[in-house]
């Protein structure tokens, strides 16, 4: 299955926010010098090959995977310890939550059921302890062990589906820089640095268990509060209108929620036609007349109440400008009152628009606003209000979990996972954006 790394990185940041840090601020790179998966500890690095053998969920646990080793700080703790054990038991631990969050693991991933029990320092004291009784017993039945046996055994480090074989170059890097650092040469970290090892001191203290119980609290905290956003201030809504005028900065754009190729009619492209049908003849030459085809018009409404955010507007709006490519666009607002609609040719149109609104909901003032013949209408809305009492043929656009009947038309809802993603996907490109300024 092709991967995209920014949609992977995306989903990782909804799933584990408490986690989000180290997602967002550690480098992710492609490679053929390893068969699977690798970190150091600053990048993660992955063969595109073996990605692209496995399906979605799987793509998501190999990465998450990795960014638990980074956060955790296994490579740094896995100095001094058995190696072969202590990767076993780091993968056991990482393996069992990420599972218990309903992610797929690769058929090669260490997988101890029990694991889910143990911080991997006490599951490693735990296979430690199981492989010196087997040691002892080995030992009772046979005298020795061929030299060629003990150097396979010895050089037998890789577990699971990823390697570990970067680490102990990580480790003795990390020593170096930290003996420069205490002998007062030391080189300013950079931003990024700083946040993942900030990180890394906070979880070592907590432990797996505890971390992966404090994302579940997280997650299920951030989902709420987007919700409340979304229903917080409808509740008061009435019949107000406060003419309150947003300016959207730094809205993107993002793919199409929706193939607007096929819900738009009679869609066609901006194209000129050269017709015969008024030509003119000069001097025995025939001179076609240029004509621009009939191209569909579309309205579009976008509620700008005050229960709709400024991210969520921006997103209403990122989904207007796939729109422009199929469409003649005319874009209003409208909250109690309809604030008029505004020609769309460009995308940059559409930035530069004023957004009006920030009072109540009433979709009663939305439908009255539509042009009687116009071929395409679509309101786009979080669905927080009463229906209106006409029947209108239109497409009605709702972000979030309300669900709505209205009379006539049709309803595309954007479910609360892909609101999510949109949600943090911005969240994330806002980050990036602080990120290169720094540097």
């Amino acid at each position: 299955m092709k991967y995209d790394i920014e949609a992977v990185k995306r989903k990782m940041l909804i799933k584990y926010p408490f986690f989000g840090s180290v997602t967002a601020n550690v480098d992710y790179k492609e490679t053929v010098e390893i068969d699977t998966m690798a970190t150091d500890g600053e990048t993660i690095y992955y063969n595109r090959k073996y990605v692209e053998t496995l399906d979605q969920s799987e793509q998501i646990f190999v990465f998450a995977h990795e960014v638990c080793h980074i956060a955790f700080n296994h490579i740094m703790k896995s100095d001094g310890k058995v190696p072969k054990i202590w990767n076993m038991a780091t993968d056991a631990v990482i393996n069992q939550w990420l599972k218990k969050d309903k992610l797929t693991m690769p058929q090669s991933g260490v997988n101890i059921e029990d694991a889910i029990n143990y911080d991997a320092e006490e599951l490693y004291e735990k296979l430690l302890e199981e492989q010196a009784k087997n040691q002892q017993t080995k030992k009772n039945t046979e005298d020795h062990q061929s030299q060629e046996q003990q150097t396979e055994e010895k050089e037998e480090q890789d577990v699971g589906h990823d390697t570990h074989r970067m680490w102990p170059e990580a480790v003795k890097k990390r020593k170096q820089e930290e003996k420069t650092e205490n002998s007062g040469e030391q080189k300013q970290n950079d931003e990024e640095e700083n946040v993942v090892r900030q990180k890394q001191k906070e979880l070592e203290k907590l432990g797996e268990s505890e971390s992966f119980s404090k994302n579940r609290e997280l997650k299920k905290r951030n989902l709420e509060e987007l919700k409340r956003e979304i229903i917080e201030s409808s509740l008061q809504a009435g019949t107000k209108t406060n003419g309150e005028t947003r300016s959207l900065e730094n809205i993107g754009a993002s793919k199409p929620l929706i193939d607007w190729r096929y819900i738009l009619r009679e869609t066609i492209n901006y194209e000129v036609d050269w017709s015969y049908k008024n030509a003119t003849i000069e001097d025995g030459v025939v001179t076609p007349y240029l004509e621009e085809q009939q191209v569909p018009k579309t309205e579009i409404l976008l509620d700008t109440s005050e229960s709709v955010s400024t991210a969520l507007l921006k997103n209403f709006v990122r989904e207007c400008k796939n729109i422009v490519q199929y469409s003649k666009v005319e874009v209003g607002c409208f909250d109690t009152r309809f604030y008029g609609f505004h020609e769309i040719r460009t995308e940059e149109d559409i930035e530069k628009m004023d957004y009006q609104g920030r009072g109540g909901t009433d979709f009663n003032v939305a439908v009255e606003a539509f042009s009687r013949r116009v071929e395409n209408k679509i309101i786009f809305t979080d669905g927080q209000a009463p229906m209106p009492e006409m029947t209108i043929d239109a497409i009605w656009i709702v972000y979030g979990g309300k669900k709505i009947k209205p009379r006539g038309g049709r309803v595309i809802h954007i479910t609360d996972e892909q609101l999510k993603k949109l949600q943090f996907g911005e969240k994330s490109n806002e980050l990036n954006e602080n990120k290169n300024k720094l540097k």
